[in-house]
């Protein structure tokens, strides 16, 4: 009875995916190819930044997108830089952007996750002891049934060191109130105000940073101020450095 059961519900899932694949067959975003929501060529042609600058003032072209010397001395910032893959303007990387995180399409995670690891492979970044997400806060977890940059992170760790994942801290760094999406915005001082004290470290975990370098994964990077609070949580709780790592910007 029980293997009969087991075939009917292998039989129903598969008729299902099967109607759904009828209905709303997958199809490349760039190209309209079948089977893949970025084909591998389309995906090779993705644009790869061939300058990083300073993610705080934008004005010096640094190694990486590491944090210029000047606002380095000057505070600006808890990050040690931010390394920026692509270009967020006319291309398919917006569009496969766009629909991984509001139309849910979480299996565009693998693909974009490519795209990123080949683009790190262009850097001499060295690989950190641990990768952060950035989080989101329960309620918009909750409605959309993933964290984009948790799942970005989470295929990144596996492409970068096959067989050895590097280590992904998922629930370490929490977002522990719900804040105004950032592009809503205006003012630094209101993106600053928006996300103030909104970022914490678990309390049974700060051993998990105290003392590591830190990369902290995001897909998309608008003013940085995010990755910023981050990285100021983390640092206040031993992190050595802490490098965000994100598609776009």
């Amino acid at each position: 009875m029980l293997i009969k059961q087991t075939t009917c519900r292998l039989f129903l899932t598969g008729a299902w995916q099967a109607l759904l694949d009828t209905l709303f067959p997958i199809r490349c975003l760039g190209c309209r190819a079948r089977n893949a929501w970025i084909c591998d060529p389309c995906l090779s042609r993705l644009p790869v930044r061939q300058e990083q600058h300073c993610p705080n003032c934008i004005k010096h072209i640094t190694p990486n997108g590491e944090v210029c010397f000047a606002c380095r001395d000057e505070g600006h910032t808890a990050l040690s830089g931010v390394f920026v893959a692509s270009y967020y303007h006319d291309t398919l990387l917006p569009c496969a952007i766009h629909n991984y995180k509001y139309r849910f399409l979480s299996a565009l995670a693998n693909p974009l996750a490519r795209f990123l690891q080949s683009a790190l492979e262009k850097t001499s970044l060295p690989l950190p002891d641990i990768i952060i997400p950035v989080p989101l806060h329960r309620k918009r977890l909750k409605f959309r049934g993933f964290n984009q940059s948790e799942l970005l992170a989470r295929e990144l760790a596996s492409l970068l060191t096959p067989g050895i994942d590097l280590p992904l801290e998922s629930d370490v760094l929490l977002r522990i109130r719900a804040t105004t999406p950032q592009i809503k915005t205006g003012s630094r001082e209101e993106r600053l105000h928006n996300l103030r004290d909104a970022f914490a470290i678990h309390e049974n975990k700060v051993h998990h940073v105290a003392g590591k370098s830190v990369w902290l994964i995001d897909d998309v990077a608008t003013t940085g101020t995010t990755l910023s609070e981050c990285a100021n949580t983390l640092k206040k709780n031993g992190a050595r450095s802490v490098f965000g790592i994100v598609l776009a910007r």
